[in-house]
């Protein structure tokens, strides 16, 4: 077992106090450059073009501003884990949503996991017999009976079987075995991985980001992105606009004049994080297109097939991915007005994620 996946309680809160010490770093910079730019390089604008001065001030607030408000979403926000977010579904879905809403979601047991992970196998095997069934149910319904009570013997209850998430997961491990953390005591929904420096499964889980103290995983997925294009945006505005008129003040300052070197730290400031950002934001504009995340990215999912024993499918077959357009929609919502506002218009509850039945296929007779 890997050390860092068993890091002891007391020192997983060191690791996250420590944590805080870059996000205030990032509160400080994102202050200081505020201000810099504020008292430096607005005056310089004014005296060539008031009106110029205004607009790119105005720029450079709202920036800061959708900025901030996103990074706050990301440190305070959380991503997202299984329990609580089971114990909430149904409550905030719309009814249009493509998403089930199954009740509360449980813990397993853990003397009945064995017997449920056998049932699973199971079921996929009774799958033969279920040929004239729709794509749906065809896609889902080697799950529909793979767990157990506690006494292993006794299939669980219509009640207990809407509470659990576990037979709708349709992402295996290589083993084909059903994904399970051991170190939570629970199954893994869909893309929801185990976080050892939080010490929770989090909900389609992107990365732990030492930045926001935080991971990015479904709730704050959406602000995370927004952060990164905004900053983006706030960086390469003030290097554009510092740049120009610092390069225009020593060109027509005399000789003996003091020239302040604020503008200088924060040119060379925002154009480093301008280059490192806009790289990072492309790579998170691609998974977004495609509905992947970074673990996803280099770890692709195994997935369950209907006529498969073991349950183990395709690496490089990605059955959540849409389509552009709709894998904007999963992240940003249906209004595309509120796309650009860091708040909550996700769709769905992070449990489960519609398939596509193209790729589906593909992965059947691959």
């Amino acid at each position: 077992m890997d050390r860092i996946c068993c890091i002891p309680w007391n020192r997983r809160k060191v690791f996250k106090a420590l944590g805080v010490i870059p996000v205030i770093l990032t509160l400080a910079l994102f202050g200081w450059s505020l201000v810099g730019y504020t008292m430096s390089i607005l005056p310089l604008i004014h005296k060539e073009s008031s009106w110029l001065a205004v607009l790119l001030g105005a720029l450079i607030y709202a920036l800061w501003v959708l900025s901030a408000w996103s990074y706050i979403g990301c440190v305070f926000v959380s991503p997202g884990n299984p329990v609580v977010a089971g114990s909430q579904a149904g409550a905030g879905a719309a009814e249009s949503s493509s998403f089930s809403r199954n009740g509360p979601y449980i813990r397993v047991p853990s003397r009945t996991v064995e017997s449920a992970r056998t049932r699973a196998d199971s079921s996929v095997r009774m799958a033969d017999d279920q040929e004239s069934q729709s794509s749906e149910e065809s896609a889902r319904g080697s799950f529909d009976n793979g767990n157990c009570s506690d006494n292993d013997n006794t299939p669980l209850n219509e009640e207990q079987m809407r509470r659990s998430e576990f037979m709708y997961a349709i992402t295996v491990k290589d083993n084909g075995e059903p994904r399970y953390c051991l170190k939570c005591n629970l199954p893994k929904p869909d893309r929801a991985h185990h976080c050892s420096v939080c010490g929770v499964c989090v909900l389609k889980m992107d990365h732990h980001c030492p930045w926001i103290n935080n991971c990015v995983g479904f709730n704050n997925q959406k602000p995370f992105l927004l952060f990164i294009a905004y900053s983006t945006l706030y960086c390469l505005d003030i290097a554009v606009t510092s740049l120009v008129f610092y390069l225009r003040l020593i060109f027509n300052a005399p000789g003996t004049a003091e020239i302040d070197i604020t503008p200088l730290f924060l040119i060379i400031l925002s154009l480093a994080f301008t280059m490192a950002l806009i790289g990072f934001f492309g790579f998170h504009i691609y998974l977004t297109l495609n509905n992947l995340t970074t673990i996803e990215s280099y770890e692709r999912n195994n997935f369950r097939q209907e006529h498969d024993s073991r349950g183990s499918g395709k690496k490089h077959v990605n059955l959540f991915d849409l389509g552009a357009k709709k894998n904007l929609k999963q992240i940003f919502g249906p209004r595309w007005s509120l796309w650009f506002v860091p708040v909550r218009t996700q769709v769905g509850n992070g449990m489960r994620f519609p398939i596509s039945y193209k790729n589906y296929n593909e992965l059947r007779h691959n």
